[in-house]
């Protein structure tokens, strides 16, 4: 399958003639290596959430150590809104100069390879793992049965986010030609953004709901269009985040414990706010962390070699540390037993399956990367008599 899109490819480039207005010279731009460290922060808060969600639950509400895990968790809950914000702004940082019609096909060719080809198989393994974890004596394959939990994700509870980003993959080459069709759009499309994600939950919350919101790319639209507005004028947008950086971190912060104190006071007095008051606090956090990471990620790249360099590394494994690590966690809590009788143990039971779910996944994919580079060199040709 792989060997057939890259025929594809091919055979599109041939036809392209060398005097094509879409075969231009692809426009290199510098690779913002501050996001790569961005990515690692989104995926620790992805492990904080899963390796904390039972101990918010489990443990008695009040307690000292329940309120940390659930500061943790709620504190942690900007991951996918960041993950979509940082895809909105690498796909426009990268294409804003260099996108025609060639580029297009390329593009979803590409996409098909590296989400939907990995969606297929690690949802296939899911299908069969959970099985083999829950029951294994009934381990099966059904077609139908799997092709039904394909549209939504349903073969495990992470997968939805990719769900998510090959909705936005599909609508971004005309979000794309948009932005440079109009220099309006381009220039407001936050805004524009904003505007289209709160009309759709409106319509959502006042007059029928969608079904599967939580899957649906209209959830975070307002996320992809601010990271497509940071892409665009990443410059502009990075010399004003210096400059307003002590506010922009201090209202995160605000921000945060507002979102976390609402999960307070929902448990402590039974206050509920509305669904969109929740909206606003979710996404305006996620918002908000996105800009303070990426400036403590500049910071970090200039002033902490070392801690960069450790976190460059799991960024660049971020992708397949999210696919394998509910593996591992699942694995982690189904054959190692808590020790009762101490929250202290307890306390060791939940930070050995955040590590678990975070060492193991970055050793196997780091290492895979690692062999799969080494297959792909080519041997070194000799001249006869050199």
């Amino acid at each position: 399958m792989i060997n057939f899109w890259k025929r594809i490819i091919d055979l599109y480039e041939k036809r392209e003639g060398p005097n094509d207005l879409t075969n231009v010279k692809k426009i290199s731009k510098p690779k913002l290596l501050e996001l790569d460290l961005v990515r690692a922060a989104a995926i620790l808060a992805v492990l904080i959430i899963h390796a904390t969600a039972d101990a918010t639950v489990e443990l008695a509400f009040g307690s000292g150590s329940q309120a940390m895990y659930l500061t943790l968790n709620k504190l942690s809950n900007f991951a996918v809104p960041v993950f979509i914000l940082l895809s909105g702004l690498v796909l426009f940082y990268r294409y804003q100069d260099d996108f025609g019609g060639k580029q297009a096909l390329l593009f979803y060719v590409r996409r098909v390879r590296q989400v939907l080809f990995p969606y297929l198989i690690w949802s296939l393994f899911y299908y069969l793992y959970n099985q083999w974890i829950y029951d294994r004596a009934r381990l099966h394959f059904d077609a139908a049965e799997f092709g039904e939990l394909l549209p939504w994700a349903d073969a495990s509870y992470h997968l939805y986010f990719m769900i998510i980003i090959v909705q936005f993959y599909l609508i971004f080459p005309l979000l794309m030609w948009m932005c440079k069709a109009w220099p309006s759009f381009r220039r407001y499309l936050v805004w524009i953004g904003l505007a289209v994600h709160a009309g759709l939950y409106a319509y959502h919350y006042w007059v029928r709901p969608f079904d599967h919101m939580a899957s649906l790319c209209i959830n975070y639209f307002s996320m992809f269009a601010l990271g497509g507005w940071m892409g665009l004028y990443y410059e502009r947008f990075s010399g004003w985040l210096r400059a307003n950086f002590a506010w922009v971190s201090t209202l995160t912060l605000l921000i945060g414990c507002a979102f976390v104190g609402l999960f307070v006071a929902e448990g402590r007095f039974r206050l509920q706010l509305p669904g969109y008051g929740y909206q606003l606090l979710f996404f305006g956090y996620a918002a908000f962390v996105s800009m303070t990471l990426i400036r403590l990620c500049q910071i970090a790249l200039a002033r902490w070699k070392l801690i960069s360099r450790l976190l460059t590394s799991l960024g660049a494994v971020s992708f397949g540390v999210y696919l394998m690590h509910p593996a591992v966690l699942t694995y982690y809590k189904t054959h190692v037993t808590l020790p009762g009788g101490s929250i202290a143990m307890y306390h060791a039971y939940t930070f050995g399956a955040f590590l678990a779910s975070l060492i193991v996944p970055w050793v196997l994919v780091y290492a895979y990367g690692r062999i799969m580079k080494l297959l792909r060199k080519k041997p070194v040709r000799t001249k006869a008599g050199a």
